[in-house]
C-alpha cells in the first residue's frame, strides 16, 4: 500500500496515522519478520525500519543500542534485501526505509532504489541528507516512484520549510524537539504553532516524532497533525520483553494500547 492511498483511507475514517519506528534486525533478524506482522496486527499504519548505521547522529541511546546490536548480527542492505523479500507480501500497510546516506551511497543510489522497487516499498526517509546534495536522491525516487520524506525541525527557517515540502512527497516528518531522539517533554502550543505554518505552504501530511512515548502525547499531538511517529518507546519494549515467551502477545498489546483509538 503507498503512503498516498493510507492518509486517504485516514482520513475518510477520521483517524490519525500511527507509525511505528524498529530497527531491521533487533533484537535478532530471525526476529523482524514476526514484530512487523505484530505491529500490523496491533493496528499501525506503517512501519518505518531502520537500516542500522554505525553513527546515527540522530539517534538516543534506546535506539543506538539496538541498531549497534543489529549491526553485529551482520545487519546490511544486502542482508536487509534478502531477507525483506522473503515476507514484504505478508505486509499489507506501507514500509519506509529509514537510514543514514552512507551506506546507500556505499550500496550505489541507483542500484538502490532499484532493489527497493522490487520489495515494494513505498517510502524513503534519510536522516542526513540536505537537500542540497539531494538531487541524484530524489530523481532516482521519482524514477521508481518511491516517496522522499523531508524533515523539518523546529530551527528550520520558514524559508527553508517552503523549499522542503515542495521536493517531498509522502508526508514531512516534523522533528518535535532539537535534538536525539528518546523520551521527552513536548510543547504543544509550540509544535501546534510551527505545525500551522508549515500548512500554509502544503497539503501534505505531517507527522510529528521524536519524543513519543505515551498515549496521552499521542491523543494531544493528534489533535494538530495529521499522525504521529513512535520508535524509542517501542523498542525499549522489545529489548526488555523479547526474551518472554509471550513477547508477540505483549508487543501487540503495549502497541495498542500507546495507538489509544
Amino acid at each position: 500500500m503507498r503512503l498516498e492511498e493510507k492518509f486517504k483511507q485516514l482520513k475518510q475514517e477520521k483517524k490519525k496515522a500511527f507509525i511505528a519506528y524498529v530497527p531491521f534486525g533487533f533484537p535478532e533478524i530471525s526476529m523482524t519478520e514476526d514484530i512487523c506482522l505484530t505491529l500490523q496486527a496491533a493496528g499501525v499504519d506503517a512501519i518505518e525500519l531502520g537500516v542500522p548505521f554505525s553513527d546515527p547522529l540522530a539517534d538516543g541511546s534506546i535506539i543506538q543500542k539496538a541498531t549497534n546490536r543489529a549491526l553485529e548480527k551482520g545487519v546490511n542492505l544486502d542482508v536487509f534485501f534478502e531477507r525483506f523479500s522473503k515476507f514484504n507480501k505478508k505486509l499489507k500497510i506501507p514500509i519506509v526505509i529509514m537510514s543514514y546516506y552512507n551506506p546507500i551511497l556505499q550500496f550505489g543510489v541507483k542500484k538502490f532504489f532499484k532493489q527497493m522497487s522490487g520489495v515494494d516499498i513505498s517510502a524513503i526517509l534519510v536522516v542526513d541528507l540536505p537537500l542540497e546534495e539531494s538531487q541524484l536522491y530524489i530523481k532516482e525516487a521519482r524514477k521508481y516512484n518511491i516517496d522522499n520524506i523531508s524533515f523539518i525541525t523546529p530551527t528550520t527557517s520558514d524559508k527553508r520549510a517552503k523549499k522542503i515540502v515542495k521536493c517531498a512527497r509522502g508526508f514531512i516528518y516534523y522533528v518535535s524537539v532539537t535534538g536525539i531522539t528518546g523520551p521527552k517533554d513536548l510543547s504543544y502550543s509550540k509544535l501546534s504553532k510551527h505545525i500551522k505554518n508549515i500548512k500554509v505552504n502544503t497539503d501534505m501530511p505531517i507527522c510529528v516524532g521524536f519524543g513519543i512515548h505515551n498515549k496521552e502525547q499521542v491523543s494531544m499531538i493528534n489533535k494538530f497533525s495529521d499522525g504521529v511517529i513512535v520508535g524509542s518507546e517501542i523498542v525499549g519494549f522489545i529489548e526488555n520483553n523479547y526474551l518472554d515467551k509471550n513477547f508477540l502477545n505483549k508487543l501487540q498489546f503495549h502497541t495498542k494500547n500507546i495507538i489509544n483509538r
